[in-house]
C-alpha cells in the first residue's frame, strides 16, 4: 500500500511539472491587463491548486510573465496567498561614490584549455564559460533550490541578469563556477579519453543589493530588461580560475558589424528541444535578425536598446535561460564580450523564422559603470 501511494506521489509530481512545461511553452502570449502585479505560481493558492486538478487553461490565461520557468501570474483577489519565503539580505552599507575603472580588462578567458574545442554543438565543455552564473530560488513545495534564470559575472563583486529575473522574486542563491548542476563535483571526458575534473567546487554567493534598470517594464512589455546583482563578498578571480568576468562592450559597440562576422553564442542550462531542462550547461550559435525584421513578428514591441538573434529551427535560448549572456567573440576564440541578455521569444522556443529578443548591452553601458560600486 505504501508503494502504491509513493508511485501515486511520483505520478502527481510528474504530472505537475508536465504542466508547468506547458504553461512555458504555450502560454507566452503574455496576459497585459493585470490591474495587480504578477507574483509566482507557486504563492497564488487558487491558481496553484488548478494545477494539481490538471485545469491548466485557466492558469495559462492568467499568465502575466515568467521568472526563468516560473510563471508569474495574475492571481484573483479573492484567492488566499501564502507568501514566498524571501532572502533577509545583509543590510546595505552607505552607498560609497561612483568610481570608473570597475570594469576589469583582463576579462572574456576560457577557465579550462583542456582537448579541442567542439563549436555550434549543443554541450559546452568544462570550464569553457566561467563567467556563467546560475540564480537559484527556494521553491516552497518542495523545500529545494530550482535554478530559473541565468547571469554573467562581470566584475569581482557584480553579476548582470535580466530584471525580470530578480522581480518581483529575488534569487537566494548565485552559484558560480558551475558546470554540471546534478554533480558536487565537475567532471568531463576529455577528447584522448581522459576524465578531467574542475580542480574547484562550484561557489554559492548571497546578494548585498539589487538594481535594475530604474525603466524597466515601463516603456513597453520588458523594456530595459537589465539588472546587476552585488555580491555580499567579492570574488577571488587569482584563487579561483574557475570563476572568471565576461568582456564587457563599448557604449558604441556596434553589434551589427561584429555579427555579420560571426555567429554570437547564448548558453544556459534551461529547457533543450525535447521540453526538459538541462544539468550540464548548454550552448547555441545564432544568427542576428534586424529589428525591422524582428518587430514584424512582435508586433513594433522591440526597442533600439534590444537585439534580435536566431529564427533558426532548433536553435533558440528558452525558458530557464532567461537572464543569460549571448556572447561574440572575432574568431570563436578568447576574449568573448557579452553584447546581450536573454530577455524574451517565442512560446514555443526554437521556431523558424521567430528570433528571441535579447537586451543590448552596449546600450546600457554607461548606466553599468554609473552603478557599479567599489
Amino acid at each position: 500500500m505504501q508503494e502504491c501511494r509513493e508511485r501515486r506521489r511520483k505520478t502527481t509530481m510528474k504530472g505537475r511539472i508536465f504542466l508547468l512545461m506547458q504553461l512555458l511553452h504555450l502560454a507566452v502570449s503574455f496576459k497585459t491587463d493585470c490591474p495587480r502585479p504578477c507574483i509566482p505560481l507557486d504563492t497564488c493558492s487558487e491558481l496553484a491548486a488548478l494545477i494539481r486538478t490538471a485545469d491548466v487553461k485557466v492558469v495559462q490565461e492568467a499568465t502575466c510573465a515568467f521568472q526563468g520557468v516560473m510563471p508569474l501570474v495574475c492571481c484573483p483577489e479573492s484567492s488566499t496567498t501564502t507568501p514566498s519565503p524571501t532572502p533577509t539580505p545583509t543590510p546595505n552599507p552607505t552607498p560609497k561614490p561612483f568610481v570608473s575603472g570597475l570594469l576589469p580588462k583582463d576579462c572574456g578567458q576560457f577557465a579550462n584549455l583542456q582537448g579541442n574545442r567542439v563549436h555550434g554543438g549543443n554541450k559546452t565543455r568544462l570550464g569553457e564559460y566561467p563567467w556563467m552564473a546560475a540564480l537559484g530560488y527556494n521553491n516552497a513545495l518542495t523545500n529545494k533550490v530550482d535554478f530559473l534564470c541565468g547571469g554573467s559575472v562581470i566584475n569581482e563583486r557584480y553579476v548582470l541578469t535580466a530584471a525580470h529575473c530578480v522581480s518581483p522574486k529575488q534569487p537566494d542563491i548565485i552559484r558560480l563556477g558551475e558546470w554540471d548542476l546534478s554533480t558536487d563535483e565537475d567532471c568531463e571526458i576529455t577528447d584522448s579519453g581522459f576524465e578531467f575534473c574542475a580542480p574547484e567546487p562550484a561557489q554559492d554567493f548571497l546578494y548585498e543589493e539589487i538594481l535594475s534598470h530604474p525603466d524597466y517594464n515601463s516603456r513597453a512589455q520588458v523594456s530595459d530588461d537589465i539588472a546587476l546583482i552585488r555580491l555580499t563578498t567579492p570574488i577571488n578571480f587569482r584563487r579561483n580560475r574557475w570563476i572568471q568576468p565576461v568582456c564587457m562592450p563599448e557604449q558604441d559597440f556596434n553589434v551589427r558589424s561584429a555579427a555579420d562576422q560571426r555567429n554570437a553564442v547564448v548558453s544556459g542550462w534551461g529547457f533543450t528541444e525535447n521540453g526538459t531542462v538541462s544539468d550540464v550547461l548548454l550552448q547555441v550559435y545564432l544568427p542576428m535578425v534586424d529589428n525591422d525584421v524582428c518587430n514584424t513578428t512582435y508586433k513594433g514591441r522591440v526597442l533600439d536598446e534590444q537585439v534580435c538573434f536566431g529564427g533558426v529551427k532548433g536553435k533558440d535560448s528558452c525558458g530557464g535561460d532567461s537572464g543569460g549572456p549571448l556572447v561574440i567573440s572575432a574568431s570563436q576564440a578568447p576574449p568573448f564580450t557579452q553584447i546581450g541578455i536573454v530577455s524574451y521569444g517565442p512560446r514555443d522556443c526554437g521556431r523558424e523564422g521567430v528570433p528571441g529578443v535579447y537586451t543590448s548591452v552596449a546600450k546600457y553601458r554607461n548606466w553599468i559603470e554609473q552603478t557599479l560600486r567599489e
